[in-house]
């Protein structure tokens, strides 16, 4: 009776529901942590798991595929000199965990003297063979002491492990996390015959094939010499320009790595749409943009969709860090939508020299343009863009202006059934199809754009047939990886 207590007790301690109900929802919610391979740990009662090592959200992720019984039982093998640096990170660390500390560097009699006496003790522990977090998403030689200890503790199964995300999630000099997707892959239980160095070896080998498997390569980060293409599909509400950058996105995806940004972010390969792990700057996002679509004017839409816009522009920087496309397809242009609206909010100042001006102070091309020039007078939101730096937006490698005679638009608004946003109508969408069409043709004489205008009342295969020839006929160029 008393032992079935005590096991009653340790699993609902304070260590195992803090681990629970905060650290596992937690990586689940920001990581989204995907594993391979449970059933090789589920059924063991002590074990030596090993795992390469890039991020000290390793530990996390290792703790996370634990059994809930074995919480209390495994302690990894860490740094003592890293975590004591900080006294509350140190406190914090040693309760949740329970490391066996190592101070490198100290000449001692047993290095691994820790590590048997956990195990004699019937705990597991948890060892990185690397000995220290190498060169992100690569794997180093291992060091030999955990093939010492599976030839002194031949009973105990070894579990090579493969973790491939936190590499880029949490890289190391890294003070803030991303939320990228990792993936956990649990190889099957190792038991060994033969010498340390055998062992060590045959471990490094499992953590390297583990790593080429279907599981792994799934979250594989290629490596690329140029930036990804950024090719914008744009129009006034109802233009269709929606359904035409999601067609264009997957139909370039059967060659290219394609990335859509458009209400939500889609991936593309093989003409197949693959899941992302959402970032959080895309939810925020939404939710601006969501906003902005319950304003009740001009003035009230004004700000949230500034916003929504400037993060909009954002994104594509975090999509090509994290998610590598070879090409970004772009449901409208945050650029060329601000520079567009001005028509709507400003209409007896826009013109094509204050338009070729605006757009080169946004990207941050102004050199030519003195603080005292009057466009900043005139558009007072310039200004503020060159005063807290938000002047680094990016044009379109390419553009597409799908046009659509406003009351088409109207018709197209109405048969949706939604309600309509305070700028839907006619009238407003006239003077922004203006400001499109000037924005059009300032990128293309200014700055050489490639632009194509097509006509969005035609059917949607001879649009899409024009835009697709048009996208690959832009400067498209095959995807070089490292």
């Amino acid at each position: 009776m008393p032992s079935k207590m005590n096991k009653f007790t340790s699993l609902f301690s304070l260590r195992v529901l803090t681990h629970l109900f905060l650290l596992r929802p937690f990586l689940k919610l920001f990581f989204g942590v995907n594993v391979a391979g449970r059933k090789n740990l589920a059924s063991l009662d002590q074990y030596i798991i090993i795992a390469n090592h890039n991020s000290h959200l390793d530990i996390l992720l290792l703790f996370y595929i634990l059994p809930i019984k074995q919480i209390l039982t495994t302690q990894p093998v860490a740094a003592e000199e890293y975590f004591s640096k900080w006294k509350v990170l140190f406190k914090l660390v040693n309760y949740l965990f329970c490391p066996i500390w190592i101070v490198r560097d100290r000449e001692v009699d047993d290095p691994l003297k820790g590590m048997k006496e956990a195990l004699s003790s019937g705990h597991s522990i948890i060892i990185f063979p690397e000995g220290t977090r190498g060169i992100p998403g690569q794997i180093k030689r291992f060091k030999t002491g955990v093939g010492r200890l599976a030839i002194e503790y031949r009973n105990i199964p070894i579990i090579p492990v493969f973790l491939s995300g936190p590499e880029k999630s949490f890289p190391k000099k890294s003070a803030i996390p991303m939320p990228i997707w990792n993936y956990v892959t649990i190889g099957p239980p190792q038991m060994f015959k033969g010498e340390d160095q055998d062992i060590t070896s045959s471990l490094e080998k499992m953590i390297r094939e583990l790593s080429e498997s279907n599981t792994a390569k799934r979250h594989k980060r290629y490596k690329r010499s140029k930036p990804a293409i950024a090719f914008a599909v744009y129009g006034i509400d109802g233009s269709g320009k929606s359904t035409l950058s999601r067609i264009v996105a997957k139909k370039l995806s059967d060659t290219f790595r394609v990335c859509l940004v458009s209400d939500n972010l889609e991936f593309y390969e093989n003409e197949n749409q693959k899941e992302l792990q959402p970032l959080l700057t895309e939810k925020l996002r939404e939710a601006l943009g969501r906003h902005a679509k319950t304003a009740k004017s001009l003035k009230q839409y004004k700000i949230p969709k500034l916003a929504e816009l400037l993060l909009r522009d954002h994104i594509l920087g975090e999509v090509q860090r994290w998610y590598t496309p070879d090409i970004i397809v772009q449901d409208g242009c945050p650029l060329i939508n601000l520079a567009a609206w001005a028509k709507l909010y400003k209409e007896e100042y826009f013109d094509t020299e204050v338009c070729a001006k605006a757009i080169r102070i946004l990207t941050g091309k102004r050199e030519a343009i003195r603080k005292d020039d009057p466009i900043f007078k005139k558009f007072h939101e310039l200004a503020v863009f060159r005063r807290f730096r938000l002047d680094h937006m990016r044009l379109p490698d390419a553009v597409i202006f799908l046009d659509v005679a406003p009351a088409v638009s109207i018709q197209r608004i109405q048969s949706r059934g939604e309600q309509r946003q305070v700028h839907e109508t006619e009238e407003k969408l006239a003077k922004l199809r203006e400001g499109y069409l000037l924005v059009t043709h300032v990128v293309e004489k200014e700055f050489n754009i490639p632009t194509r205008i097509l006509d969005g009342e035609s059917e949607i295969d001879k649009v899409t047939a024009s835009a697709i020839e048009f996208a690959k006929g832009s400067s498209l160029r095959e995807p070089e990886y490292e």
